[in-house]
């Protein structure tokens, strides 16, 4: 992973931040917010408590409710996360393709 994660440029799936950025109103405003936010460790979630907004904190998963990504729909499911109905479609995740670490997105010049 630190392989990925150095040599200055962004790789798809990584995304490297201070813990102390996640507790301020902009976090990842753009890409929706803590309603986009849907594991953390339990460790993390409980450090960040105080700036995860009431309506989401319950709806993030943690290592005790799974750690299997196909497990976890299921999991966001039953916990009504705000993901399910603002950005899935007819609730279902949409797939996505991602290019490897290192290539461009599709289209992008």
């Amino acid at each position: 992973m630190a392989g990925l994660m150095s040599g200055g440029s962004q790789n798809h799936g990584f995304k490297g931040l201070a813990v102390l950025s996640m507790r301020t109103p902009r976090f990842i405003q753009g890409d929706g917010g803590w309603n986009r936010i849907v594991w953390l460790p339990k460790d993390l979630k409980l450090e960040l408590a105080d700036s995860i907004p009431e309506e989401v904190y319950n709806a993030i998963a943690t290592e005790e409710d799974t750690i299997d990504p196909v497990e976890l729909i299921e999991v966001l499911r039953k916990k009504k996360h705000p993901i399910v109905e603002k950005y899935w479609v007819n609730g279902e995740p949409q797939p996505q393709e991602v290019p490897l670490p290192g290539d461009d997105w599709p289209g992008y010049e």
